[in-house]
C-alpha cells in the first residue's frame, strides 16, 4: 500500500481531476480530468453519465472523505457529481485552484493515495486546452470550498491504466499571479531586472563575464506568505533567459498561465527542485543555474544542453502535505 501510493504520487497528485478530458478530443491524457459521487444531496456537475449514483461520499469537509460502493464499479463514461458546494468564491474559466484529494481504485475500493494520508497537494488550471471540454465545464459550477467527486481514468506512471474515483476539497484559487513584498537588495553580479505593468520581468542587459559553476539564488522580491518546503505543490511564473547570449528561451507570462509542480520530486530541472525552498510565498528570486543542475552538457540530448540559465521566478502559492 505505502510503495503503491508512492509510485502514484506523481502520476495523480500533481494533476487535476481525472477521467473527463479521456473521453475529449483530446483522448487520454494522464494530466487531464474526470468525474463521480453522490453524497446524498449531491448535484450533478458533468459528464453524461450516472456512474456515480451507487457511490456515496461523506460530506464533513473537516475530515477526511469516505467513498462507499459495491466494488468493482465499472467506469464505462465519465461522470462529476458536486457533493458539498463551498461558499467560497465561484470558479471560473482561466482560474488556477488548489485542491487536497483522495484517489480511490473503482475495482477494488482500495484508498490508492489520499492528501490526509500524506500524499502531496495538487491543483489544476480550469483550461479546456488542459484539462479538457466537459472537465473545465464542470469546474466553472464549483465554487471555492467545494466537496467534488469525479469518476474516470489515469495512468500511473508505468502506463496502467486505472478505473478511479477522484474526491476533491477546493481549497482556494490562486488570485495573484505575480510576486508581492518587499524589494531587496542585489549583489550586482547579475543584470537588474525591469518588471511590466502586470509584473512580467525582462532583464536590463545580458549576463556578462563567466557563469558561476553552482546554482546561485538571489531574492528581488521578499514574500510574506508561509515558507515552500520539500513535497509542496508549488505554482510560480517564471522567465528564463540563456547566459551566452541574454536572449529569452521561456516564459510562463507569455503562455498567460503560472506554471505548477511537485517540489523535490524530479518533475522538473534540479536547479529548480533544489533551490526553490525556503522561501516566502510571494517572493521573487533570480536563479542562475549551471549546465549541471539544468540540461546537462551534452547538446545533443536537449537544445538547451551546455548553458548556463538565468531564471527569474515568481512563488505565487505553495500548497503543504498534511501537517
Amino acid at each position: 500500500m505505502i510503495r503503491r501510493r508512492t509510485l502514484l504520487s506523481t502520476a495523480l497528485a500533481a494533476t487535476a481531476a481525472i477521467g473527463l478530458a479521456a473521453c475529449s478530443d483530446e483522448g487520454t491524457d494522464p494530466e487531464a480530468a474526470g468525474g463521480p459521487s453522490d453524497g446524498g444531496g449531491a448535484s450533478d456537475g458533468g459528464g453524461d453519465s450516472d456512474i456515480l449514483a451507487g457511490v456515496t461520499v461523506s460530506e464533513d469537509l473537516g475530515s477526511e472523505p469516505t467513498v462507499e460502493f459495491e466494488a468493482p464499479l465499472e467506469v464505462t463514461a465519465p461522470d462529476a457529481r458536486i457533493v458539498v458546494q463551498g461558499d467560497g468564491e465561484a470558479i471560473a474559466a482561466g482560474d488556477t485552484v488548489i485542491m487536497r484529494s483522495a484517489y480511490v481504485d473503482a475495482s477494488t475500493g482500495e484508498t490508492l493515495q489520499s492528501w490526509w494520508q500524506g500524499a502531496p497537494a495538487g491543483g489544476i488550471q480550469v483550461d479546456p486546452a488542459v484539462i479538457g471540454e466537459q472537465a473545465a465545464s464542470f469546474f466553472t459550477t464549483v465554487t471555492v470550498g467545494s466537496r467534488f467527486a469525479m469518476a474516470g481514468w489515469q495512468q500511473s506512471h508505468t502506463g496502467q491504466s486505472l478505473s478511479l474515483i477522484q474526491v476533491g476539497d477546493i481549497d482556494r484559487k490562486i488570485t495573484t499571479m505575480r510576486a508581492e513584498g518587499e524589494p531587496q537588495e542585489t549583489s550586482g553580479r547579475f543584470p537588474s531586472v525591469t518588471l511590466a505593468e502586470n509584473g512580467a520581468p525582462s532583464l536590463d542587459s545580458a549576463p556578462e563575464g563567466e557563469p558561476p559553476t553552482e546554482t546561485t539564488r538571489e531574492l528581488l522580491i521578499e514574500g510574506t506568505g508561509d515558507s515552500t518546503r520539500e513535497g509542496d505543490y508549488l505554482t510560480m511564473q517564471y522567465t528564463g533567459w540563456a547566459w551566452d547570449t541574454g536572449e529569452q528561451f521561456d516564459s510562463s507570462w507569455d503562455r498567460g498561465a503560472p506554471f505548477s509542480f511537485l517540489q523535490g520530486q524530479g518533475m522538473v530541472i534540479p536547479g529548480w527542485d533544489q533551490h526553490l525552498l525556503d522561501l516566502p510565498v510571494g517572493s521573487q528570486v533570480m536563479l542562475v543555474i549551471p549546465p549541471v543542475d539544468a540540461y546537462g552538457e551534452d547538446p545533443a540530448q536537449h537544445q538547451l544542453g551546455g548553458k548556463t540559465l538565468v531564471f527569474v521566478v515568481d512563488v505565487l502559492d505553495a500548497a503543504h502535505r498534511i501537517d
